[in-house]
């Protein structure tokens, strides 16, 4: 065989199976499912906490309406986001959101039981950095998005999550795996401070609001509506993405070393 020859089982494709170097997928799917979903936890639970503590923070320094606050989350939350993914991200893909873990269910790069354990995960993390953060840091006045109408809430949190989940799966399935959370932080921090709901863009942030208190804290009327409308704006992002990146091949390394 020549040394240029690439053999097509080398080749991988994205549609049915992971690329395990590509970003939001764990370095070793063979690592116990608890495990990676205790990294899933830890790694939410840390976001809740830098979300809900930036908030109460901003607001006892600039005052409840202060539009400050918005670039106080907005730089918090991204920062906190981009490092967790760099830190955590080869031990379980660095999701922190059951809307990824979900697309990549849906698009058969993850197995149930896997993506029911990282849900749950995420979910509890969520909620125990809102609750942790809230003991933590004090209560502070309340003054989150649900004064708006909620048609503009639930559009803008549709909007915000399809654009989120675009830029999630834009770059693994461009092969931009380096520059993957940078992105993601990017799109985020921009998001925070373009919609009128704040981009929450995360089932399990949103549900975790519940249980905030500060400037971050969701009414249980306006929470379903949050998670709806952010599941919503994922299945809307799947057709997008497969347009984009339509039956994306990647060649293995070794491959491509070896045609080099």
């Amino acid at each position: 065989m020549s040394r240029h020859h690439i053999d097509h089982s080398s080749r991988i494709d994205r549609q049915n199976t992971p690329c395990r170097d590509g970003c939001f997928f764990e370095r070793d799917a063979e690592t116990a499912i608890l495990r990676r979903a205790g990294v899933e936890l830890i790694g939410t639970l840390l976001l809740m906490l830098a979300i809900v503590g930036s908030g109460q923070m901003a607001t006892r320094f600039t005052g409840a309406s202060s539009g400050v606050n918005l670039l106080f989350a907005a730089c918090a939350t991204a920062g906190a986001l981009v490092g967790l993914i760099v830190a955590f991200g080869a031990a379980s893909g660095g999701h922190f959101n059951p809307l990824i873990t979900l697309l990549q269910w849906v698009r058969g790069e993850r197995d149930a039981a896997c993506t029911v354990a990282y849900v749950a995960a995420q979910l509890l993390g969520a909620g125990g950095g809102s609750v942790l953060a809230s003991h933590a840091f004090g209560p502070v006045p309340a003054a989150g998005p649900s004064v708006l109408p909620i048609s503009t809430l639930f559009s803008s949190e549709l909007l915000a999550s399809a654009g989120l989940m675009l830029i999630v799966f834009g770059c693994s399935r461009g092969g931009r795996s380096e520059v993957g959370p940078l992105a993601v932080g990017a799109w985020l921090a921009a998001a925070i401070v373009a919609t009128p709901s704040l981009s929450y863009a995360n089932p399990a942030v949103a549900v975790g609001a519940y249980f905030a208190s500060g400037p971050v804290a969701l009414p249980g009327s306006i929470t379903p509506i949050y998670v709806i409308a952010e599941l919503l704006g994922a299945l809307l992002a799947l057709p997008v993405i497969g347009f984009v990146y339509p039956g994306v091949v990647d060649v293995d390394p070794e491959a491509a070393a070896m045609e080099k």
